[in-house]
């Protein structure tokens, strides 16, 4: 996992050059976000709200019910942002649905951190992903065998 700092939603460095475990300290400069990449097996599923997109249809609700026992934080347009440590075997893309509904994968993308805490301090919220998640995931994702 690593952190740095973006202006909006872009970022002012080249991330993807960042070793692991390389943290921004700090407060956040007025004007900045920040960023944070998932590494290892934790991954996020962004759920967008936006026009006529609303992200949280587009999940079954058996599957929304223990999204919200994990690590969530809200996003500015009413989306959210779920973490998860993925327990499946296959191997995930990092790229949207077309329904509202992104995933961020390990070193492929990131997402904003909200949150005015670190995310270090919060790796402790963040749930295994269940078998029926898992399915979901992987249904809605395009992969490939690991």
């Amino acid at each position: 996992m690593k952190s740095f700092l973006c202006k909006g939603k872009h970022p002012i460095i080249r991330w993807s050059r960042l070793p692991d475990n390389t943290f921004f300290e700090g407060p956040r400069p007025e004007g900045y976000s920040l960023a944070v990449v998932p590494s290892g097996d934790y991954i996020v599923i962004d759920v967008d709200k936006h026009g006529d997109i609303d992200g949280f249809k587009s999940i079954p609700s058996k599957i929304f019910i223990g999204m919200q026992k994990t690590l969530s934080y809200p996003t500015p347009n009413n989306g959210m942002h779920y973490w998860f440590e993925y327990t499946g075997d296959k191997v995930l893309a990092n790229k949207g649905s077309g329904k509202g509904v992104d995933l961020r994968v390990r070193h492929k993308g990131y997402v904003i951190w909200y949150p005015e805490t670190d995310i270090r301090d919060c790796l402790h919220k963040i749930n295994k992903s269940s078998k029926e998640l898992n399915e979901w995931l992987e249904k809605s994702f395009s992969y490939v065998t690991k």
